[in-house]
């Protein structure tokens, strides 16, 4: 839990886009949450981010990318799975539970991603490049190579 905490004030470090934008960029949530990141509910709520925002990278990336949109979705499952573990295992929620709570929370925050997404494409041609959603993808790198070890 130390290095986690350790890697999640790493992303602190990186830079922030600020935009009008539907979520506060997951830098800026960690910034706001720094005393809370041991929090169960923290961590649900960080993996279910990068769970919505790495299914969004790989709806975007289909068509052109196909090897870079199942990386995204195979990523997104296995943060969703760590999220359902911290549910089941620190807050006691029964599977059928944290897995309903987990896709609802998912779902409504890739709805936010993909109002931003499109949003942002119209004005510049582009999905990730230079968005929040692009750093929140980076942070969600850093987070997940964490929670793999």
């Amino acid at each position: 839990m130390k290095k986690l905490l350790e890697i999640i004030v790493l992303c602190l470090l990186l830079s922030e886009n600020v935009q009008a934008q539907s979520l506060l960029s997951i830098q800026k949530y960690l910034k706001d949450n720094i005393n809370f990141l041991d929090d169960p509910i923290t961590l649900s709520y960080l993996m279910n981010r990068c769970s919505a925002v790495y299914l969004y990278g790989s709806v975007v990336t289909n068509q052109k990318e196909p090897v870079s949109a199942e990386k995204f979705a195979n990523a997104a499952s296995k943060v969703y799975q760590f999220s359902l573990q911290v549910l089941m295992n620190d807050l006691k929620y029964e599977y059928y539970k944290a897995d309903l709570k987990t896709k609802q929370e998912i779902d409504t925050m890739f709805k936010y991603y993909k109002k931003d997404g499109d949003d942002f494409y119209a004005r510049t041609g582009k999905y990730l490049m230079n968005t929040y959603i692009g750093e929140d993808i980076e942070s969600c790198n850093v987070l997940y190579q964490a929670f793999k070890q």
